[in-house]
């Protein structure tokens, strides 16, 4: 997010200093992720955003190729509006957990990542992020 700031020091001319924010360049130490998954953890456990059914719960992405990718979740947490076509790697859309293809079996799921595995994330730092304030990754269901 950036923020623009207007600087009048002579009135001809106008200064203007942009802050914008971004991500630090150095890594976080493994400490400081190892508590910030605990403390997801424990909000996982405690708090009831986290507490539905995932029985049958299912998401479509819709392609413009006209392919549907879909997916389950196998844990609780927040999933992309936005996803990879499994076909054609474009983005598809996500239909908000309607099930428009109730033939279709998943063929990839969300899962909350294992510490050692969000520790592998360390130089993806979007994708750490994500993780750390309760995001689920993807893989193929096997």
């Amino acid at each position: 997010m950036a923020q623009i700031y207007k600087l009048e020091r002579h009135p001809q001319f106008a200064i203007y200093i942009v802050r914008v924010r971004f991500y630090s360049s150095i890594m976080q130490s493994q400490r400081e992720i190892e508590r910030k998954y605990n403390k997801l953890l424990k909000d996982v456990e405690t708090n009831d955003f986290y507490n539905i059914d995932l029985t049958n719960r299912v998401n479509c992405y819709v392609c413009s190729c006209g392919h549907i990718t879909k997916t389950k979740d196998v844990d609780a947490g927040v999933t992309p509006f936005m996803h990879k076509c499994e076909k054609c790697g474009q983005m598809a859309r996500s239909t908000f957990y309607k099930d428009i293809a109730p033939e279709q079996q998943p063929t990839e799921e969300w899962f909350r990542p294992t510490l050692k595995q969000v520790l592998k994330m360390r130089k993806n730092e979007g994708m750490l992020d994500h993780i750390l304030q309760g995001g689920l990754d993807v893989r193929r269901v096997s």
